[in-house]
């Protein structure tokens, strides 16, 4: 990889994205399944399982910023200012994720359990943090070239559709329901959930060490970030392309979480099915198809400009949600059918906010004068963590309201209409309605080609300025 300017090999593209693989892995799991498991297999009430998403995504948004701050300030030679916490924090943020589907108390001890999970999951999202900031950061560092930017961010993302198809999938297929491997092998969906997370927390943490390994980063010679949290946070937010490309992304990300929330909900109960194959290929079908479009958006991308290409993908995100509306309960082709029209539109609301995430960091360089990589992601982590707790805690509170009961998954139980049609209508209707909201700041945070380079010439120039005058105090 060469360090300013020319591209980055394909290798180093696929071995950044493998990192994304493996975080999605168990982000995947727990976006898909962990509000399922606190209700219908913890037995947690619905209502306090609200609970634990807020305060556990509270305390990990408060901690994303501070990691932020702490990257932006290490200092270890050759470690690097970010893979030494990759390569320390692998193992421990794969272990950690196991604590998460243990159900160690009886129904009727709700309060033992929304202290239990509330404080494993803040523990989970602190290690995440560590490793995942810093992740986050090696974006802007990578590279400096508009287009691939895109490219990395393409590649990023259909790799993380394959950790998706991984943590979500096959984790349907050995721990989700009665038909599900692990309930066949050990006759208990809480020891399935449990012996499930071992293999998938193994498996992560091992995709997520190599990663580390054998990822570059490039050395910088930018000033270091002094400022606090709110004079930074002042500072990011003057400039226009951070408040719209931030409430892009934001509003995409937190679109997502809601879809992923519900979807268990609404293939088990709403629909009729009951886990284990048939949940692995509706979650399956949707992810393909992501990873197969992946590349077309992006070359779109490329040929027509980034807000555009986006506008249209949301728009037709939000038709193909519609039909969660229409699909009859227990039919499996026209359930797939809305799969495989969703998936193609998933990939290109992904791929994009992501692209113009680094660009950011350049404006804020060329404008403030100081490079602050850890910093824009802990913030970016920071609210987007506020935004999906409450997103996810609202999703659970609805359920409830509407009469959603929980079990500890060793009984059926008949929902109320009320509770089918409410996962109907989140899943159909709300999402879509973020999607497009999204889209207006999409089109005002588009930054051309053009000024993006002139940016990037400038801040060539004041390297150079930079270097010039230390090597002439060098040779006074």
């Amino acid at each position: 990889m060469e360090e300013r300017k020319g591209k980055i090999s394909l290798g180093q593209k696929i071995a950044y994205g493998s990192g994304d693989m493996s975080v999605n892995i168990l982000f995947a799991a727990i976006s898909f399944y962990l509000l399922y498991f606190f209700v219908n297999v913890g037995g947690l009430k619905a209502s306090l399982a609200s609970v634990v998403f807020i305060i556990a995504r509270a305390w990990d948004a408060v901690t994303d910023y501070l990691m932020g701050r702490i990257v932006d300030k290490t200092k270890f030679g050759r470690w690097g200012k970010r893979r030494v916490y990759m390569l320390f924090g692998a193992i421990p943020y794969g272990l950690s994720f196991i604590l998460l589907w243990l159900a160690p108390f009886d129904k009727d001890a709700q309060i033992a359990k929304m202290i239990y999970y509330t404080v494993v999951y803040m523990f989970y999202n602190t290690v995440w943090t560590i490793v995942y900031i810093p992740y986050n950061a090696l974006t802007a560092n990578m590279t400096d070239d508009y287009d691939e930017r895109t490219s990395v961010s393409g590649i990023r993302i259909a790799m993380a559709n394959v950790g998706m198809l991984l943590g979500a999938a096959i984790f349907a297929l050995l721990a989700d329901g009665t038909e599900s491997l692990l309930y066949s092998a050990l006759g208990s969906l809480s020891k399935a959930y449990a012996v499930a997370s071992v293999i998938f927390g193994v498996l992560a943490s091992v995709i997520f060490f190599v990663c580390s390994l054998v990822v570059k980063e490039r050395p910088e010679t930018s000033h270091e970030n002094t400022q606090g949290f709110f004079t930074t946070l002042k500072e990011f937010f003057k400039l226009k392309e951070f408040r719209n490309v931030i409430a892009t992304y934001l509003l995409s990300m937190v679109g997502f979480d809601i879809i992923m929330s519900v979807f268990m909900f609404f293939i088990n109960d709403s629909m009729g099915f009951a886990g284990g194959t048939m949940s692995m290929v509706f979650i399956a079908t949707p992810l393909v198809c992501a990873i197969a479009s992946s590349f077309i958006w992006v070359k779109a991308s490329e040929k027509f400009s980034k807000h555009k290409v986006y506008a249209i993908a949301c728009v037709y995100m939000t038709l193909s949600l519609l039909l969660a509306l229409f699909v009859p309960a227990g039919v499996i082709w026209s359930t797939v059918v809305m799969c495989v029209l969703a998936g193609l539109g998933m990939s290109a609301i992904q791929i994009l906010p992501y692209a113009s995430l680094p660009d950011v960091v350049e404006v804020d360089e060329y404008v403030n004068g100081v490079r602050r990589e850890g910093a824009f992601y802990g913030i970016t982590q920071f609210m987007y963590k506020l935004a999906s707790g409450i997103s996810v805690a609202v999703v659970s509170f609805v359920l409830g309201l509407f009469g959603y009961v929980e079990s500890t998954g060793n009984e059926v139980i008949d929902q109320p209409e009320s509770a089918l049609t409410a996962i109907r209508v989140v899943l159909a209707v709300v999402p879509g309605v973020i999607f497009l909201v999204s889209v207006i700041f999409a089109y005002r945070a588009n930054m051309s080609r053009e000024r993006f380079d002139e940016i990037k010439k400038e801040l060539e120039r004041r390297k150079n300025v930079d270097v010039q005058a230390q090597e002439e105090k060098e040779n006074a």
